[in-house]
């Protein structure tokens, strides 16, 4: 397939994303549904077997029914007759294998790692339902994108290769690590087989590393038969029992003694973190008839056997069973050998020229290219691929720096090449500056080659200009030149332009302010001109611009005063200026002599205080002086006549 090339004039291939022993995948756009997709294509050598497409088709149908969040959806299946082209098209995920992932994080933290297997659990628990058995779990068929979302891969194509002799190497390789006992030995894959290659995915998860390895894909199987799976927590100590106990039990040799269903493998994840099982006693396999170390009864005389003929018969009996086993067990050992002679001898056949002579070959330049291409290309080579990733300043985040070895360099069939991925222009963590103000930020932002800062009003009882929240958060990686940059910034408290109130209700005045976040004060007071109840004016006045929470004084009319029927008392007081009646003579005998005289008058009525002087007048000649009284219902009225400082009328006067 080549870049551009139309596949049944609907999908436009872009570029190669991976590739196995019997499949190769390209990234490719679907012209009609305008998105894109994934297609795996067929190896031409697998596309002249009439059994195997028929099966290929079958089984590829057969997966399309699978809808689960954790398996990637299968679009179309179906074949390009000009070129004999067998194809699927699958949902594209963006990101990369479970094994590229491992490779560049793992060992994972035991929290993430059961995640992990949750969805990938869920997955396969979906498919047993639906009488699939994927055959070919493994963390290359598993895909994790950029969210930590889990889509497991490659089902149906596992199974239609479950007839076909299939002797590459590298395919051989690329599934042994993760091969059941049983299907090791030649049996049949059954649904336990998955639950076994699942253990296998997980020990990797939590260790970084696989549980058995070996020189060729016949030493490995033959771990996974003979081995027990070591224990996780040799290489990572502070695992929980309980998780390590999902390892052990999901790869029991025996199909028997593993989980029942994936279902049941689900549930047990689903609690394995509970503080209580932590501690759990270790799980080990029940030990099967036939592996324990039995006594044999010894026989001590010929009398023994003539005393009692019933025991001799049951003896004898136990005798023929014993011999009758061990010639079994004999025959088991004969076949074990030969089968492992013959694997052994055709292994040889296949592998003894290629470690006796690999070959040679140059590696190719991928920089530039993403990992998942670079990958494909270098694997194409018989190459052993490892990543390793480091900031640069000119690859872009995700594609290839260069090679280790470089590109150019001869190196043999097998040998390790380290793919070097760029992790983009490293990122400085952003400061926190809420609380500071806009402006000194600005200008230190502007002068860190920030080139987007954008200010956001906002109105709060924060001082003006100073920032309150910001965009991205404190501590995140970010590349100044590429970063926007969001301030919100206080504009201060809320400022309102207070309406015109007066002669409104005062309970549509209360509304109002309410609504405005404002605080009322409220003032009653008599108004001839403004009915009762409504505002005669309010403090601040109309048109102020006053802030959230400001009290405003609120001056409501009680209605027109209600003035009581009052009393008026005039009297008069006539105040004699002779010496005879101030009682201050000065003996000279003459009682018609005139003298001046202080005269103070003091009224107490509704209008007047007695405390006050109401007339105060200094005479030489007797004078007359009228005193006005009004006095309201209920009330008492006074006035009161001072002569030089003498009372001489002090007098209370009723309603």
């Amino acid at each position: 397939m080549f870049r551009g090339q139309l596949l049944n004039e609907r999908y436009q291939i872009k570029h190669a994303i991976g590739g196995g022993g019997m499949a190769n995948v390209y990234l490719a756009h679907d012209l009609i549904l305008e998105r894109d997709v994934a297609i795996k294509v067929l190896r031409m050598e697998y596309a002249h077997d009439e059994e195997f497409i028929e099966r290929f088709r079958r089984e590829a149908q057969s997966t399309i029914s699978l809808s689960h969040p954790n398996i990637v959806n299968i679009f179309d299946v179906g074949e390009d007759n000009e070129d004999g082209i067998y194809y699927i098209v699958m949902e594209y995920v963006k990101g990369m294998t479970l094994k590229q992932y491992i490779q560049m994080y793992g060992p994972l933290p035991v929290e993430e790692a059961v995640d992990v297997m949750k969805q990938v659990t869920s997955a396969i628990s979906h498919a047993h339902a639906n009488e699939i058995i994927h055959r070919d779990i493994k963390p290359q068929n598993i895909l994790i994108n950029n969210s930590g979302k889990v889509k497991v891969t490659d089902f149906g194509i596992a199974m239609a290769l479950s007839s076909t002799s299939v002797t590459q190497t590298n395919s051989v390789l690329g599934s042994v690590h993760y091969l059941s006992p049983e299907q090791a030995r030649g049996g049949t894959a059954i649904r336990k087989s998955d639950i076994y290659s699942l253990g296998i995915v997980f020990f990797e998860l939590l260790t970084g590393r696989l549980p058995f390895s070996g020189e060729s894909a016949v030493s490995i199987a033959l771990k996974h038969l003979q081995s027990e799976t070591p224990s996780v927590r040799r290489w990572i100590h502070d695992i929980p029992q309980s998780v390590e106990n999902v390892v052990l039990k999901a790869t029991a040799k025996n199909p028997f003694h593993r989980y029942e269903n994936a279902h049941q493998l689900e549930e047990d994840l689903a609690t394995v973190l509970l503080p209580e099982r932590y501690n759990e006693n270790k799980y080990i396999p029940p030990q099967e008839e036939g592996e324990e170390t039995k006594a044999i009864p010894i026989i001590t005389s010929d009398n023994d056997l003539s005393n009692n003929h019933g025991e001799t018969i049951i003896r004898k009996k136990n005798e023929s069973a014993e011999a009758e086993k061990k010639k079994k067990k004999w025959k088991i050992w004969v076949i074990a050998l030969i089968t492992m002679l013959v694997i052994g001898g055709i292994a040889a056949l296949f592998l003894l020229p290629k470690w006796l002579m690999p070959k040679e070959v140059e590696i190719i330049s991928v920089e530039g290219m993403t990992y998942e291409e670079a990958y494909s290309e270098l694997r194409a080579l018989n190459l052993d691929v490892k990543s390793e990733s480091r900031n640069s300043d000119t690859i872009e985040e995700g594609f290839v720096i260069t090679t280790d070895p470089d590109a150019g360099s001869v190196v043999k069939e097998g040998s390790t090449v380290t793919i070097i991925t760029s992790l983009g222009k490293e990122k400085k963590e952003f400061d926190n500056y809420v609380g500071q103000q806009f402006d000194q930020v600005e200008r230190l932002l502007t002068s860190l080659n920030y080139k987007e800062i954008t200010r956001v009003p906002v109105e709060s009882d924060r001082p003006e200009g100073e920032i309150i929240a910001q965009s991205p958060d404190s501590g995140t990686p970010i590349l100044p030149e590429e970063t926007r940059v969001i301030f919100e910034v206080s504009s201060g408290p809320k400022k309102i332009v207070l309406q015109p109130l007066s002669g409104q209700a005062l309970e549509d005045v209360e509304r109002y302010l309410v609504e405005n976040e404002l605080n009322i004060y409220v003032l009653e007071e008599f108004s001839d001109d403004v009915p009762e109840g409504y505002v005669i004016k309010t403090e601040p006045a109309a048109f102020t611009e006053v802030e959230e929470g400001t009290e405003i004084k609120v001056h409501v009319s009680k209605g027109a005063e209600q003035k009581p029927v009052t009393k008026r008392v005039q009297y008069t007081v006539t105040v004699d200026n002779s010496n005879q009646g101030n009682g201050n003579g000065n003996g000279n005998g003459n009682a018609d002599e005139q003298v001046e005289k202080l005269v103070e008058i003091y009224v107490e009525d509704m209008t007047h205080n007695f405390q006050d002087i109401h007339t105060s007048e200094t005479i030489s000649e007797d004078k007359t002086f009228a005193v006005d009284l009004t006095i309201a219902p209920d009330q008492i009225g006074r006035f009161k006549v001072v002569v030089d400082g003498s009372v001489v009328i002090d007098e209370k006067v009723p309603y």
